[in-house]
């Protein structure tokens, strides 16, 4: 993404903190999926997502920020691209004491795109001093209902840039987090795949297995957010069906992550066809429809929480994707009964 004349020190800026374009190639990470067909298209998603942190490093004006990405990107790319400003933001709120620009951002100029800023900025606490540490402190000080997507960023990006270390499926999640936050970590972690093994849902079906059975169930709810939001690119064999057949038990866990990125795409009014096509086929519902799935089963969460309002944070993702779970099998399976009824 081209800039104009920067000032001296916007510069200087730029060229300490710029993430060059060769972190974004999967034969440059060494994936195993790098010969896959989905290649470009999954690359071209990393791209947005480096276009989009480069351009808030040098861009000091919020709304010229998001005026400049929504007017350089298309739809379908753009989400990507406010995922790498999350970034950026979360980068200067843990390095200098005080900043709160990710909070300021996500609810003014990024509000619209406040999910996928909050995934993005998940990676700065691999970035940062003492980031791992400071997770839960940090996420206390931004909007409780967005906030846990900060270590399902922290998992992708471990599962992004250390995929060998996963390979065995060995490697716990970091046992300092919260129950919820180690879940969200291993979905991280599952969403990473979809571009370690090039979108391939055996290759990333045979990864999942070698992990323990206790954390494959929200690994597959991960697959199943990378399905509907990033796919496989167009023109690349719709992998949906193949997905699903993979996940075997887990079909609806898959399906759980469906409406999150829905919600995402829908709120951010960037849409792109292989969401509503996963929307359409794997549960039948619009995106609108499958978004407003999120909003029903947070207004449950809240409406039946009972605890400090303090504590939400750390309740409220499960919870919600609990409501989505069942509400998902209640609805297919009616759907699968009434059509062998005829």
């Amino acid at each position: 993404m081209s800039t104009p004349s920067l000032p001296l020190l916007t510069r200087l800026k730029s060229r300490a903190m710029s993430l060059p374009h060769k972190e974004a190639s999967l034969s440059h990470q060494g994936f195993p999926g790098q010969h896959s067909p989905s290649r470009e298209h999954l690359e071209k998603v990393l791209l947005s997502f480096v276009d989009g942190y480069n351009l808030a490093v040098v861009e000091s004006d919020p709304k010229a920020l998001v005026r400049r990405l929504e007017d350089s990107m298309a739809p379908e790319y753009v989400g990507f691209a406010f995922e790498g400003t999350g970034l950026y933001f979360a980068v200067m709120d843990l390095m200098i004491p005080g900043s709160k620009r990710l909070d300021r951002f996500t609810h003014a100029e990024g509000g619209s795109h406040d999910y996928i800023a909050m995934v993005g900025a998940g990676f700065a606490i691999s970035r940062v001093p003492f980031g791992l540490s400071r997770i839960e402190t940090y996420q206390k000080r931004l909007d409780e209902f967005t906030a846990f997507l900060l270590a399902d960023g922290y998992g992708f990006h471990d599962g992004f840039f250390n995929w060998r270390d996963w390979a065995d499926g060995r490697k716990p999640s970091p046992e300092c987090l919260t129950h919820q936050n180690r879940l969200l970590y291993d979905s991280g972690v599952a969403r990473a795949m979809w571009w370690v093994y090039g979108a391939d849902p055996a290759s990333i079906a045979a990864a999942i297995s070698r992990f323990d059975e206790e954390r494959r169930a929200e690994m597959w709810a991960g697959v199943g957010v990378a399905l509907c939001y990033a796919s496989a690119g167009p023109g690349i064999p719709n992998p949906c069906a193949e997905l699903l057949e993979a996940a075997g038990p887990y079909r609806y866990d898959v399906l759980t992550g469906l409406p999150f990125a829905a919600h995402m795409r829908w709120k951010g009014g960037n849409p792109a066809p292989w969401t509503t096509r996963a929307c359409e086929e794997l549960i039948g519902m619009s995106v609108e429809e499958a978004s407003g799935m999120v909003v029903t089963a947070l207004n449950a969460f809240l409406d039946s929480w009972k605890g400090p309002k303090g504590d939400r944070w750390a309740h409220g993702y499960l919870a919600v994707r609990e409501h989505l779970r069942q509400s998902l099998v209640a609805r297919l399976e009616m759907k699968s009964h009434s059509a062998a009824a005829y």
